[in-house]
């Protein structure tokens, strides 16, 4: 259970701070207190009853929330992966993911 706590909480930072929302911000579009945001995010804290309303806050669905392949894959299988899916892109998607990586640079 450690475990999913602390990548919930990775999780639920990365996507807050995708969204560019404050801790406050996102505690207070799910309804809860900004300290209880801080022990989730720090994955203290398991957030049972507020998954729904953070995943709402957030605007993903809840299976979305629990996504952490990326936090558990290796570089070079992020890598391999991105590579073998590559082939299966338009040429729109594949402009967008070059835009997108120009713009880490």
């Amino acid at each position: 259970m450690n475990d999913i706590k602390k990548l919930l909480g990775l999780r639920i930072k990365e996507l807050r701070k995708m969204k560019k929302m404050s801790q406050q911000v996102l505690a207070e579009k799910a309804n809860i207190d900004q300290r209880s945001l801080s022990h989730i995010e720090c994955g203290d804290n398991f957030p049972s009853k507020s998954l729904l309303d953070l995943a709402k806050a957030l605007e993903i669905s809840l299976p979305d929330l629990f996504d952490f392949d990326h936090h558990s894959l290796s570089t070079n299988d992020m890598i391999d992966y991105i590579k073998t899916n590559l082939i299966n892109l338009t040429i729109e998607e594949i402009q967008v993911i070059y835009r997108l990586m120009k713009s880490f640079r």
